[in-house]
């Protein structure tokens, strides 16, 4: 059976060899304790759009037309090293275009960066310039309808989800021979819409010969929290 295996890192930046990548938040086990931040509610869900996203939980907040225009969420208790890492990356799904602010905190002073979402209804990796004058970041809050006017929310343009927080240095970026150069863990794969079909342990091989003809997209972690994911063409 002919397998061909297409690299696409969906999850992080493209890195090098030896670039430095931290996982902030990536929905399943790292970063899950985001607090509301105005006046909205954050979710952990696994029912958000999986096309684009195979992951098996992310973000959402839902806001009104009486939210507060930086209502978001908030997650704390960080300790990015800003001498290691200079960007902050996210992968964001909205219904509506427009920018999108994080609010970065050092202990001392909040300051702000903003990215543009520039297609509704897909998810969108945005990357975020950490400024050089601040300190190790302790506290990270998102605001993802910051210049929306929100009285003019229709029903599903209110809802926003968000996953995947990564810091990394865009310095060493680049595509690596390999997609993950650390002992992988584990490796989850999905069908094409986002179904999770099998999750393997790090002794368990990929069944490519048991597989039936198709695209699926492996999604495998490593020792040090890194994500990468392949999509795989069994004919």
């Amino acid at each position: 059976m002919k397998k061909t295996i297409l690299l696409s890192l969906f999850s992080i930046a493209f890195l090098a060899l030896n670039a430095q990548t931290m996982v902030i938040s990536n929905g399943e086990d790292t970063g899950l304790n985001w607090w509301q931040s105005g006046s909205t509610v954050v979710e952990l869900v696994d029912w958000h759009p999986k096309e684009g996203n195979p992951s098996a939980k992310a973000m959402t907040i839902w806001i009104s037309t009486n939210s507060d225009q930086w209502s978001g969420g908030g997650l704390s208790g960080l300790n990015i090293d800003v001498s290691v890492y200079n960007t902050i990356s996210l992968l964001i799904y909205k219904n509506v275009t427009g920018t999108v602010r994080l609010e970065l905190q050092d202990g001392t002073k909040n300051y702000f960066v903003s990215a543009n979402y520039t297609t509704a209804g897909v998810w969108q990796k945005l990357n975020f310039t950490i400024p050089a004058e601040m300190g190790n970041i302790t506290t990270l809050l998102i605001a993802p309808f910051i210049d929306y006017d929100l009285s003019t929310i229709v029903g599903e343009q209110s809802r926003c989800f968000w996953d995947e927080v990564v810091a990394f240095s865009s310095q060493t970026t680049g595509l690596p021979n390999t997609m993950i150069t650390k002992e992988i863990v584990k490796t989850e794969i999905f069908t094409m819409t986002g179904k999770l079909l099998e999750t393997l342990n790090k002794s368990q091989k990929v069944p490519y010969s048991s597989m039936l003809k198709g695209m699926y997209i492996l999604k495998q972690t490593d020792v040090e929290g890194n994500i990468a994911c392949s999509k795989i063409s069994i004919k």
